[in-house]
């Protein structure tokens, strides 16, 4: 049985390399005998037979397949989203005023074990190790291939000397958030820098540590992250500021909007996140999409940022990395998520083979740290996050609320006008009827009663090409409100 298998589309490969079809699945050979070496079974699998089409719905059905037959431990993607599509899910917040994202591109739905589904509530249960190994979209650039792959194949865990040491940007005004979230990785804030003044020209002493943290701005279909200082939006890095100055082995999350997307280099550049893999980076972890978080404290991609790079420094291979800091999202998130919780757990997604291993593992004499139980574990306790977590669903006519004074004072509070994009969320009980049993142990009478998210959006006017959009939740429940949060976009 593989415990690793390396799933990919044929007939997009062929008709991409064309004649150097031949070098990419010797590459991938390669890969497979140097994971032998490590220790490691893997199978290359093709999902089509070279010559019918295959939508995302066959792609995910086949995944799902695969992974009953062979139960691996690794789930490796090999390609952009011209090889292997992303699942586009539906984006709960959509509006063409604010959230312009109509679709999430996701590989979330490949992690779980929930059938093919456009909707993101179907995917709360994540279980499985999964990473893409991605190529530059658009037209084949096979020199790029060659590095990315070579390098999983001489990739070996560094010593566990590194983990305080770091490279890290803010948006100046994140600079809290920012600490909170560096202070619980690494343990100290004395190397992070903050957008402005930090604008680019870093030097190799700045970029050498192999960890690497962004909470700025990001924007569709563009190679740079900006910092923020009031309405000043300055380039803080842009793509090429990593030419040949990273360490071999670096891994990276981002918070920034559209910070892992994968743009074709002859329509928009070279991504921040594909020039990382061209300068030997091993993981890059971040989002497809506007992502949000608090100004000040913590929360949505702060948490599943920060989650993922203790995980990888603890010794995790970056996708278990990735499926733990899922589940701990979730369960902390449990049992009614937001949709802003909702689309932070659909849009982070890991680039890079989910086997590699970053930092060495600390050694143990526990007969129980086996992979295969690690891996029973992790399938257990995502599938338990799942069955408690109800469905968060959007409502079409906007309930009118008894509490609609004291919604007024915390609009006025939290400085948002009538005039903001209002949406209403009400939570189901669909998976497993949690809902009224909660409200009965609360003693809550009416059946009728149902958790309410009322959501506010404002976009901050601002210079293009980044989006700064902000947010209010108010959380009701049986004509009481129970809180209420502000998130920004990233």
């Amino acid at each position: 049985m593989a415990t690793k298998i390396v799933v990919t589309i044929k007939k997009n490969l062929i008709q991409k390399y064309d004649q150097q079809f031949a070098q990419v699945e010797d590459l991938l050979h390669s890969l497979i005998q140097s994971d032998q070496k490590k220790g490691i079974t893997t199978q290359l699998i093709y999902l089509d037979d070279s010559s019918t089409p295959v939508t995302e719905q066959d792609v995910k059905t086949a995944i799902d397949r695969l992974y009953t037959a062979h139960m691996p431990d690794y789930l490796l993607i090999f390609g952009a989203q011209d090889i292997v599509p992303f699942q586009h899910l539906e984006n709960p917040l959509y509006t063409p005023q604010t959230d312009d994202d109509e679709f999430i591109p996701s590989d979330l739905p490949y992690a779980c074990n929930s059938a093919y589904s456009t909707d993101c509530n179907s995917f709360t249960n994540p279980t499985r190790v999964v990473g893409r190994l991605a190529d530059l979209p658009g037209k084949a650039n096979f020199s790029y291939l060659k590095i990315i792959i070579n390098n999983v194949i001489r990739s070996k865990p560094a010593s566990s000397k590194f983990p305080s040491d770091y490279f890290a940007i803010t948006a100046s005004v994140w600079e809290k958030s920012s600490e909170q979230s560096i202070s619980n990785i690494f343990g100290n804030i004395k190397m992070l820098l903050s957008s402005p003044p930090a604008k680019g020209k870093y030097s190799a002493d700045q970029l050498r540590p192999i960890f690497h943290f962004f909470n700025c701005h990001g924007a569709l279909n563009d190679a740079n992250f900006y910092g923020q200082k009031g309405m000043s939006y300055p380039v803080a890095i842009n793509t090429r500021d990593i030419d040949h100055m990273i360490t071999f082995g670096t891994a990276v999350a981002a918070e920034c909007c559209y910070g892992a997307q994968l743009l074709n280099p002859d329509e928009y550049g070279v991504s921040i996140a594909s020039n990382y893999f061209a300068n030997n980076a091993l993981s890059f972890m971040g989002s497809s999409t506007i992502s949000y978080g608090p100004a000040d404290g913590q929360g949505l991609a702060d948490l599943i940022c920060q989650y993922f790079l203790i995980n990888v420094n603890k010794g995790a291979s970056a996708g278990r990395a990735l499926l733990e800091a899922r589940q701990k999202f979730l369960a902390e998130s449990a049992p009614d998520l937001d949709p802003y919780e909702l689309k932070t757990i659909a849009q982070f997604y890991l680039l890079g083979d989910p086997s590699v291993q970053i930092i060495r593992s600390a050694p143990t004499k526990n007969a129980y740290n086996t992979i295969e139980n690690r891996r029973f574990n992790l399938f257990s306790r995502g599938t338990n996050i799942g069955a408690g977590i109800s469905n968060t669903i959007k409502v079409n006519e906007r309930p009118a609320s008894s509490n609609y004074n004291e919604i007024l004072s915390i609009l006025q509070q939290e400085e948002f006008t009538d005039e903001a994009t209002e949406i209403v969320f009400e939570v189901d009980s669909l998976k497993g009827d949690l809902l009224p049993k909660r409200l009965d142990i609360m003693g809550i009478a009416s059946a009728d009663s149902k958790v309410r998210f009322r959501v506010f959006q404002k976009e901050v006017y601002l210079k293009a090409p980044v989006r700064n959009i902000r947010t209010l939740v108010i959380k009701e429940i049986n004509n009481q409100v129970l809180g209420w949060k502000i998130y920004v976009s990233r």
